[in-house]
């Protein structure tokens, strides 16, 4: 009787592999790992730009309705077409912007506020492969306006 034979030792008694390929690995896995891990990373460093190109469109958004509502009250108490304070509309903004940590400039003219937001982030994924700090930019512009149905002059 012959001693039994291990699982290991009758699948290389079956299977014969060719010579010099022991343990190698395909360069097409090398290849299709490094293209799963930059596609990965483009789509975590992509979500990442554009969750910071909303905040700063936000930011701008927010900015601008907030120097919209820095009303003269005398002129809209009065009856007369609401008009804005150009000093205390730029200061608002600047404030909320300042609020939100976001870097940005407000221009004032004739009842409309004008915002543009910069922002700087660093791609996670993609930043091992030498893809630096992007910066992403939002902007909003609003204005003063009165009515309940329908804007009035």
């Amino acid at each position: 009787m012959s001693p039994p034979v291990s699982p290991r030792r009758r699948v290389r008694q079956h299977v014969r592999w060719p010579a010099g390929q022991d343990g190698s690995v395909s360069l097409m896995l090398v290849v299709a790992v490094l293209a799963l891990l930059i596609a990965v990373g483009l789509v975590v460093d992509g979500g990442q730009k554009l969750r910071s190109t909303q905040r700063v469109d936000d930011a701008a958004a927010e900015a601008a309705r907030a120097a919209v509502l820095s009303v003269q009250p005398g002129s809209t108490v009065r009856g007369l077409a609401p008009r804005t304070d150009n000093a205390a509309a730029v200061r608002a903004a600047q404030d909320y912007l300042s609020a939100a940590g976001v870097a940005g400039s407000v221009q004032v003219s004739a009842g409309r506020v004008q915002v543009a937001t910069t922002s700087t982030f660093t791609p996670s994924f993609l930043s091992l492969i030498g893809l630096g700090p992007q910066t992403v930019t939002g902007q909003a512009d609003a204005r003063l306006a009165r009515g309940v149905e329908q804007e009035q002059p």
